[in-house]
């Protein structure tokens, strides 16, 4: 009796591993079978013609949209990563608000102030920096900023397994070798409609070349440090703020961004609240630039604006900058009640200070 037990017991043993092997073997399968880039998926999976007509199908973006938030969901559901939502929108990180990446000077003109590698050389009190790609401006932060904006969620996971794959031997890894990033998937229709614009086909073409602009800005950025033995040196780390991911038609288009882990750890820990209502009823592309630069400053800031514009890289006639520049903070004061402020000096014997405080509530 005892011996027929033993061998029950170990015939039950050898059935539950067995089990367990076929078990693990399938969910190999099954997630080998997900290919983490979601977007070309996700349209390959949605209901659409293989050549599309000259005009899109009413509500395709609807359905692109909804694949891949499915696909999003079957990845995260077979563990490549998890997702956490993000509640508040309104942040942009501080030190890509201080820093001349997006400039309000027309693209054409910025050829003219490339260095010898075709980049945009800054400096900054901090340290100094060079944009890689192509010429962006304002116009482009803002299509950045509306894609900000519409990102929902941040996804946590192994480099290799996220919709973009990245290298797991980033120093932004975290104690489980995990790298966080955040993503957005939305229509260009949507992106032009929190840009506040309508859904004409010039806005179209306009919104999805500077979303394939964005799509190769690098920032190479040095900062100094003085050692009290070995002198002065430079630490120095090349940044891309976004990948970008596009599937478009006539009418229609599917963008899917995620932005790098260093943009997300600097919206964590270092991220300074936009008001996107107030950007969008600013014309100007100086003003909005502006406007970015002063939500960095606290409630209470005090410089030269000439100062201020050479930061900013105000574009136009400098002899009429004490003008135009109070004609947006005006505009601030009394059309949005965000700040008050003061412009001090005669320009001459004395330079023209601005002294501006901001609304706490604001």
């Amino acid at each position: 009796m005892a011996s027929n037990k033993k061998a029950e017991q170990f015939l039950a043993a050898r059935v539950a591993e067995s089990a367990a092997r076929q078990k693990d073997l399938l969910d190999a399968q099954r997630e080998s079978t997900v290919d983490p880039t979601l977007v070309a998926e996700a349209v390959a999976e949605a209901t659409l013609p293989e050549e599309p007509a000259k005009k899109s199908p009413r509500g395709i973006g609807r359905k692109l949209v909804k694949a891949a938030d499915d696909r999003l969901l079957q990845g995260e559901q077979l563990g490549l990563f998890t997702s956490l939502m993000i509640e508040d929108a309104n942040r942009i990180p501080t030190l890509l608000a201080r820093l001349p990446i997006f400039v309000p000077i027309p693209a054409r003109l910025q050829r003219d102030l490339l260095d010898k590698d075709l980049a945009f050389a800054f400096e900054t009190p901090f340290g100094r920096g060079r944009r890689f790609g192509p010429p962006v401006t304002i116009e482009d932060e803002d299509v950045l900023f509306a894609m900000l904006q519409l990102s929902g969620r941040r996804l946590m996971g192994k480099g290799t397994r996220l919709p973009v794959p990245l290298n797991d031997a980033s120093w932004l890894t975290d104690e489980s070798g995990n790298l966080t990033v955040q993503v957005m998937i939305a229509t260009v229709g949507q992106i032009n409609k929190e840009l506040g614009i309508n859904d004409s086909g010039v806005n179209y073409k306009a919104t999805l070349a500077s979303i394939k602009r964005l799509a190769h800005v690098g920032i190479e950025l040095e900062t100094r440090k003085k050692d009290l033995y070995l002198g002065e040196s430079w630490n120095g780390q090349t940044i891309r703020l976004v990948d970008i991911q596009w599937k478009t038609y006539d009418e229609e288009g599917l963008i899917f961004a995620q932005f790098s882990p260093i943009m997300v750890k600097w919206l964590r820990e270092q991220a300074t609240f936009h008001n996107w209502k107030i950007r969008r009823q600013i014309k100007s592309a100086n003003g909005r630039a502006l406007y970015r630069f002063l939500c960095t400053q606290g409630n209470y800031y005090r410089r030269e604006i000439d100062y201020i514009a050479d930061v900013i890289h105000w574009h136009g006639n400098r002899s009429r900058l004490r003008p135009r520049m109070e004609a947006v903070l005006t505009q601030l004061r009394d059309s949005f009640e965000w700040c008050d402020f003061e412009i001090h000096g005669t320009g001459r014997s004395e330079p023209f200070v601005l002294e501006f405080w901001r609304n706490r509530q604001s």
